[in-house]
C-alpha cells in the first residue's frame, strides 16, 4: 500500500499491452513482491469471428478452469473470473518462486484467432498484461523492466517463462553478476540458472529492489531455450519514487519477431517517467532518433539504452520515432497519470505492412467491476481511412512522425464498452485514459505479421484453410500454386480426402502506403497425419445385478486403441461393472496428437438399479379340516392372493412363484397354488420396462386353533326368587381354557361366534335366567379361533336381603394429620360378618366370602374390596358393604348388602383458650369455673387431673393456677376424648407511689422513680398511659409535673402514682440571636410564687424577674454584658414556708 500520509490518492495505470490474434495462448504465472496489492484478476476474451467457436481454458497441467470449454465470438467477447489474491492459477507466493510448477499459469486453446488479455487490479494498483499467441513463442528473449527506487519494500522486477513442448531446457543468463534472485526459501546470486521444463511448466524469476544491482541488473538478461517458450517481463511492482508503485507488466516476444522501426506515442506521466527503453540483441547496435542520420548512442547485445523524453515531438499528440541498424527490443516506460504512483510498461512491435486492419478490444474501459474514462491512441498509414464503430475518424486528428512520413498517430477521447477500430490501412491501435484512482495506456497490434514460409500437418479427418494457416498476415485474393498432380484448392480450403500432400505456394500482392508491391511467394508444406477412430457412440442399458462388460467392445471392431475413458470406471480400465459403476455417459476420448485434436465416443450407460427387496409379509392359514383334519398342520395355499400386496410394494413388476431358488432366478416351474405346512415359497420380479429382475422370497405359516373346552356351565347367586340375575361372562374364561394369551367374546348364537357377529349387549353385566346358553368365540395370537358352549345357571340366595351385621366398636379417633379426629372415617375388620353368616347355613360346609362396595360390582365380581382386615370405610359415619357369599361345593349361599359399619363419634368437648384469673391484690384470693359437659347430649362419664374435688362432674372450681385435663368417656359406645386448658392468676399493685431521685435545683434534667406495693403480678410503666417500659425509672426529664401510669401486664388493673414536681436550672445561656438558648430563667410551679434576682460577680443586681416571665437577655439597661459568671437567689414557698436557692450560672457569647 502506499504511504497516505505523503498522497491523498493516487491515479492507477493500467498497462494494455500489445494484444496478438492467436489461436492458442500461454499465460505464464506471475509472484508480486506485496502480497496485499493483488486483489481480483480475470481473463478478457474477444474474436473478429463472426461465427461462435469454442474455446478451452486449463491450468498448466491440463486441468480444465472454470466452465472450460467456452464459446465466443464477435458480437460475444468473454470475461472470466480467475480469483482473488496471491493463490490462485495466475499469482503465487514466495514459496513458488525460483522452482518448477506445474499446475500454475493458463493455457487457452480455439478452433480460431482470438484476443486474449489477463487484468488484474486492487484499491491502488492494476494492469492488463495481453498474450502474444504463437507468434509470441520463441527461444530467445531479452529483458526490460521499469527502473525502481530502492526504499520502497513493495517493488521488484519478475519474469516468468512458460514451456509449451516436453523436455525444453532453458537457460536465464548475461545479467550483472551481482543480481540477487528471490527463491522459495530465500536468495540465490549465481551466474545463470537453466530448468528443464514439460509442456505447461513454469518457471518465475524474480529479484527484489532492496538490493542496488536489483535495480537494472536484470534488464537485457537472456532467456534462451531449445524449443518454443513463453515469456513475462515486468515489475510487481514498480515506481521511481520511494512510497509510490504500481504494476508494470507485459508479455513479449522472441528475437525472431522484432525490428529495427519503432514510434512511440507519450503517456500522461512525468518526463521523468516517459521513456523508451532500447535493447540491443546484436553488438554494435546504433539508435536514431526521429530521422536523424546521426547514431544518438552505439550498444551492444544485452545493453539497454533510456531515449529522454525531450524528443517527444508533436501539438495534436507527441510521438518518437526509433530506428536502429539492428534488431532490438523496444519497451515503453510511461505513466498513466502526472504522478509517479502511476508507472506501465509497454512491449512495442517494429512498424510492420502487415499490421492487421481491425481490430476489437472487449470492455475496452473495464476491470472486474471497475470502469475507468479511456482514450484510444491509433497508428496507421499516413493515407488510410479510419473508423470507429462504424464512424469516420477525421484526418485532421492525425500527428505526422517526425523522420517517417509512412506513418501517422491519433488520440480518440471517451471511448468505452466493446470497440472496433478499422483501418484502410496498417493499423496499431492503443488504449489510454485515467480517472480520479485509475489511468491506463498500451497497443493492439500484431507481432510476427510478415508472412513466412510456414509447415502445416492436417488431419485425415479435419480440413484447413490454408491461407490463416500461414504464419504472418498475408494480403487476401492471391494464387495458389499446388503440387504437381494435385487437386486445386477450393476457397484456400486443403481436404484430405481431395488434395494431395507438399508444397503449396502462395504469391499476392500489398499496398504498402499507396505502393503496390509483389512479395514473394510463401511455401505452406503440408503432410498428412492419420486421424484416429474413436467409435461409434450409442446408448446401453443394464442392470445392477448383471455382470461386467467391456465398454470398448460397444464402440465397433475398428476403434483405435490407446484412449481414456471419463467419467473414470471402477475397474481402471474399460470394463464396466454393474454393481460398482454408475448410470451416464462414458468418453472414450483420443488424445490430440499432432495436427489431429482429440476425438472421442460416447456410451451412455443406462444401469438400472435393483430396488431395495421389499418385506414380504407372512402368508398365514389357520389349520382347518378342508382335508379332514384341522390339526395336523396342512392346508392349500393361493399364491396369487400375496399379488396385490407385492404389487403394491413394488408396482411395474411381472411376478411369479417358485419351491425353489434356482428355479426362481431362471425364471422356471412357476405355481400358483401349494397344499404345505410352513415353508418358504421364492418370488422372481421382473421389471416390465427394463427386464432386470431380482427375487425375495416370504413364509407360508400354518397356525394352530387353540385348545378349549367344547362345552362349560357357568354359575350365579340370585338376589331374590326370580331365577334371573346378571353375569360376568368373562368369568366363564378360565373355564372354556387356562390359556390366558387368548382373546374371548361371547354371541348370543353358535351362527355369531363363527361369523364374530351377534354380540352380547354387555359381556361383564348379561342378564340372563336360569338355563340360558351363550356362544363364545376364542382366538389365539394368530387370529385363529374356535367357539364354545356356556350354559348359565341362576342360584337363589338363602340370606334375607333384610340381613344385616353391624360393626359399631370404631370410634372416630385421630391418627395422623391425615386421618384426623371427626372426619366419620375409621378402620373395619369386615371379616367379622362371616361367623354370623356362617351360622346361617348346615354345618359342615365351607365357604368363601368376597366383600363389595356395591350391589352391580357384587353381581359381576368387579372390584372386590383387597383390604377386609383392616378396610377403610369410604362413606363417612355410616355404610352399607355387599358380601357374596359362595359355597365351595360351587353353589351359591347368598348376595346382599348384609354388613353395617359405624364410626362413633367422639364426645365433642371443649374446654376453651387457656385464660387469666384476676385476683385481690392483697389477699391473693380469687377462683373461675370450666365447663366440660359435651355438646351432644348423652350418657357421658369425667375424670379431672388433678382430681376434682367435687367428684366425677362436668364442672371444675379453679382456685389455684395450673393445667387441668379432663377425659369425657360416651358410656354407650365407649369413645373417649380428652382436652385441657391452662389457668394463670395475677392482680394490679395494691398501691403505688412516685419519688423524685433527682435534687431540687439541680442543673441539667431530672430522673422519678415509680414505687409498686404489694400485689400478684408483673407489672409496666408509662408517663402518658400510652407508651409502656418495664423499667420504672424515667429518666432526662425537664423541669414540669409527671404521674406515672402503673399497669399489670396480664391485664389485671391500672393504678397512678402521687404527681411529682422536678426542678433544675440552666447552667448557662448564649444570648447570640440565633433563637436557641438565648434567654435565662427557671420554671417554677404557680403556687411557689416565686422571684428570681441577678447579680454580677460584685453583688450588683442586674435583673428581677418572675419564673413565667421571657428570662433574661444578658443586658444590663439595654447594654450588652460580658461572657463571664452571674450569680442568682430564688425565692419561693414551699409547704407554705418561704424558702431560698442561691447559685451560679454562665453566660456565654
Amino acid at each position: 500500500m502506499k504511504n497516505l500520509l505523503i498522497k491523498l490518492f493516487f491515479i492507477l495505470f493500467i498497462n494494455f499491452g500489445f494484444s496478438q490474434l492467436s489461436n492458442k495462448h500461454w499465460l505464464p504465472p506471475l509472484h508480486c513482491r506485496d502480497a496485499s496489492s493483488v486483489a481480483d484478476h480475470y481473463l478478457y476474451l474477444s474474436t473478429q469471428e463472426t461465427t461462435p467457436f469454442q474455446v478451452t481454458v486449463t491450468d498448466g497441467a491440463g486441468n480444465p478452469f472454470g466452465a472450460s470449454p467456452y464459446t465466443i465470438s464477435a458480437g460475444a467477447p468473454l470475461t472470466i473470473d480467475i480469483g482473488f489474491g496471491q493463490n490462485t492459477k495466475m499469482f503465487v507466493g514466495q514459496e513458488n518462486v525460483n522452482i518448477v510448477l506445474s499446475d500454475s499459469g493458463i493455457i487457452l486453446d480455439g478452433l480460431k484467432d482470438f484476443y486474449v488479455s489477463f487484468r488484474v487490479r486492487s484499491q491502488n494498483h492494476a494492469e492488463m498484461l495481453v498474450s502474444k499467441g504463437r507468434p509470441g513463442i520463441g527461444t530467445s528473449f531479452r529483458l526490460g523492466h521499469i527502473i525502481n527506487e530502492s526504499v520502497d519494500p513493495r517493488k521488484s522486477f519478475v519474469t516468468s517463462v512458460m514451456a509449451t513442448e516436453d523436455n525444453t531446457n532453458i537457460t536465464l543468463s548475461d545479467y550483472d553478476p551481482n543480481v540477487i534472485f528471490t527463491t522459495s526459501t530465500g536468495t540465490i546470486n549465481v551466474a545463470s540458472q537453466s530448468f528443464l521444463l514439460n509442456a505447461g511448466q513454469s518457471i518465475i524469476f524474480t529479484g527484489y529492489s532492496d538490493t542496488f544491482e536489483n535495480l537494472d541488473g536484470a534488464i537485457g538478461a537472456l532467456i534462451s531455450s531449445d524449443k518454443p517458450v513463453a515469456v513475462n517481463s515486468g515489475n510487481a511492482l514498480a515506481g521511481i519514487a520511494s512510497n509510490n508503485a504500481d504494476f508494470a507488466l507485459d508479455q513479449i516476444v522472441s528475437s525472431s519477431q522484432i525490428g529495427n522501426e519503432y514510434i512511440f506515442i507519450e503517456g500522461n506521466g512525468l518526463a521523468s517517467m516517459e521513456s523508451p527503453l532500447i535493447v540491443a540483441d546484436e553488438d554494435n547496435t546504433e539508435i536514431f532518433i526521429n530521422g536523424s542520420a546521426t547514431p544518438i548512442t552505439t550498444i551492444n547485445a544485452g545493453d539497454y539504452f533510456l531515449v529522454d523524453n525531450s524528443y517527444y515531438q508533436g501539438t495534436t499528440n507527441r510521438n518518437i520515432y526509433v530506428k536502429t541498424n539492428k534488431p532490438v527490443f523496444a519497451y515503453q516506460l510511461i505513466g498513466g497519470g502526472n504522478d509517479t504512483a502511476t508507472a506501465g510498461l509497454n512491449f512495442i512491435p517494429p512498424l510492420s505492412c502487415f499490421f492487421q486492419n481491425l481490430v476489437n478490444i472487449p470492455e475496452i474501459n473495464v476491470i472486474g467491476a471497475t470502469s475507468y474514462n479511456a482514450d484510444l491512441m491509433i497508428l496507421t498509414y499516413t493515407s488510410a481511412t479510419l473508423t470507429l464503430n462504424g464512424t469516420n475518424i477525421p484526418t485532421s486528428l492525425a500527428q505526422s512522425v517526425q523522420g517517417n512520413t509512412d506513418w501517422v498517430t491519433y488520440r480518440i477521447s471517451g471511448v468505452n464498452g466493446n470497440t472496433s477500430i478499422q483501418s484502410t490501412g496498417p493499423l496499431a491501435v492503443g488504449v489510454f485514459g485515467s480517472s480520479s484512482v485509475a489511468g491506463f495506456a498500451g497497443y493492439y497490434s500484431g507481432f510476427g505479421s510478415n508472412p513466412v514460409d510456414t509447415e502445416v500437418v492436417v488431419c485425415t479427418n479435419e480440413t484447413i484453410n490454408l491461407f490463416e494457416a500461414i504464419t504472418g498476415n498475408p494480403e487476401e485474393n492471391g494464387t495458389w500454386t499446388v503440387p504437381a498432380g494435385g487437386a486445386p484448392l477450393n476457397n484456400n480450403i486443403f481436404d484430405p480426402a481431395i488434395n494431395i500432400v507438399g508444397d503449396y505456394y502462395y504469391e499476392f500482392t500489398k499496398d504498402c502506403n499507396s505502393i503496390s508491391t509483389t512479395f514473394p511467394p510463401v511455401k505452406v508444406n503440408v503432410t498428412i497425419q492419420q486421424a484416429p477412430n474413436a467409435g461409434t457412440s450409442l446408448t446401453y442399458s443394464t442392470c445392477v445385478n448383471a455382470n461386467s462388460f467391456d465398454l470398448f467392445t460397444l464402440l465397433g471392431t475398428t476403434t483405435t486403441t490407446g484412449g481414456t475413458w471419463s467419467s473414470a470406471l471402477a475397474s481402471g480400465t474399460s470394463i464396466f461393472n454393474p454393481a460398482l459403476d454408475s448410470s451416464g455417459v462414458y468418453t472414450y476420448t483420443i488424445p490430440e496428437s499432432g495436427a489431429c485434436p482429440a476425438v472421442s465416443a460416447s456410451v451412455t450407460i443406462t444401469n438400472n438399479p435393483i430396488p431395495t427387496a421389499p418385506v414380504i409379509s407372512n402368508f398365514s392359514l389357520c389349520d382347518n379340516n378342508l382335508d379332514g383334519d384341522d390339526t395336523n398342520g396342512f392346508v392349500t395355499f393361493d399364491l396369487t392372493q400375496k399379488s396385490n400386496e407385492i404389487s403394491t410394494l413394488i408396482p411395474g413388476y411381472n411376478i411369479t412363484y417358485h419351491t425353489d431358488l434356482s428355479e426362481a432366478i431362471a425364471g422356471s416351474n412357476s405355481i400358483t397354488s401349494i397344499y404345505e405346512t410352513n415353508r418358504i415359497i421364492y418370488v422372481r420380479l421382473t421389471n416390465t420396462t427394463n427386464g432386470c429382475y431380482f427375487t425375495v422370497t416370504f413364509n407360508l405359516v400354518v397356525n394352530p386353533k387353540p385348545v378349549v373346552n367344547a362345552i362349560v356351565t357357568l354359575k350365579q347367586c340370585d338376589t331374590d326368587t326370580d331365577a334371573n340375575t346378571t353375569f360376568n361372562l368373562t368369568q366363564a374364561n378360565v373355564l372354556i381354557s387356562t390359556d390366558s394369551n387368548l382373546t374371548f367374546s361371547y354371541h348370543n348364537s353358535l351362527a355369531g361366534a363363527n361369523n364374530n357377529n351377534d354380540l352380547v349387549t354387555n359381556e361383564i353385566a348379561f342378564n340372563a335366567a336360569n338355563g340360558s346358553t351363550v356362544w363364545a368365540r376364542i382366538t389365539n395370537s394368530n387370529g385363529c379361533f374356535r367357539t364354545s358352549r356356556v350354559n348359565l345357571v341362576v342360584s337363589a340366595t338363602t340370606v334375607p336381603q333384610t340381613y344385616r351385621y353391624t360393626i359399631n366398636d370404631v370410634c372416630d379417633d385421630y391418627l395422623n394429620a391425615t386421618d384426623p379426629n371427626g372426619d366419620g372415617i375409621g378402620y373395619f375388620n369386615l371379616t367379622e360378618i362371616e361367623p354370623a353368616l356362617t351360622n346361617q347355613f348346615p354345618t359342615g360346609q365351607s365357604y368363601t366370602f368376597t366383600y363389595y362396595l356395591n350391589q352391580n360390582d357384587a353381581e359381576t365380581e368387579q372390584n372386590a374390596i383387597t383390604d377386609i382386615n383392616n378396610f377403610r370405610n369410604t362413606v363417612a359415619n355410616n355404610q352399607l358393604i355387599w358380601v357374596r357369599i359362595e359355597s365351595n361345593l360351587f353353589e351359591c349361599a347368598g348376595l346382599g348388602p348384609f354388613l353395617e359399619l359405624i364410626v362413633n363419634p367422639l364426645p365433642d368437648t371443649n374446654l376453651g383458650d387457656d385464660f387469666v384469673i384476676c385476683i385481690d391484690p392483697v389477699t391473693g384470693i380469687g377462683s373461675q369455673t370450666i365447663n366440660a359437659t359435651p355438646i351432644t347430649p348423652g350418657n357421658y362419664s369425667y375424670a379431672w387431673t388433678p382430681a376434682n374435688p367435687s367428684g366425677n362432674i362436668s364442672t371444675y372450681n379453679i382456685t389455684t393456677p395450673g393445667t387441668y385435663e379432663v377425659t369425657v368417656t360416651n358410656l354407650d359406645t365407649s369413645c373417649s376424648f380428652t382436652d385441657s386448658v391452662e389457668a394463670t392468676f395475677s392482680s394490679e399493685p395494691a398501691s403505688v407511689t412516685a419519688e423524685l431521685l433527682t435534687p431540687a435545683f439541680s442543673t441539667g434534667l431530672a430522673t422519678i422513680q415509680a414505687l409498686a406495693i404489694g400485689g400478684f403480678g408483673v407489672y409496666e410503666y408509662s408517663l402518658n398511659g400510652i407508651d409502656w417500659q418495664p423499667s420504672p425509672v424515667f429518666s432526662n426529664l425537664p423541669n414540669g409535673s409527671y404521674t406515672i401510669y402503673v399497669r399489670d401486664i396480664q391485664g389485671c388493673g391500672l393504678l397512678l402514682t402521687n404527681t411529682i414536681q422536678t426542678i433544675t436550672y440552666p447552667n448557662y445561656f448564649t444570648p447570640n440571636g440565633d433563637g436557641y438558648n438565648d434567654r435565662w430563667n427557671i420554671n417554677l410551679p404557680e403556687e411557689y410564687q416565686g422571684l428570681i434576682s441577678i447579680y454580677d460577680r460584685y453583688g450588683k443586681l442586674m435583673k428581677q424577674m418572675s419564673p413565667d416571665s421571657l428570662g433574661w437577655d444578658g443586658t444590663f439597661n439595654g447594654e450588652l454584658l460580658p461572657s463571664t459568671d452571674y450569680w442568682f437567689k430564688v425565692e419561693y414557698n414551699e409547704d407554705n414556708i418561704r424558702k431560698e436557692f442561691k447559685s451560679h450560672f454562665s453566660l456565654k457569647r
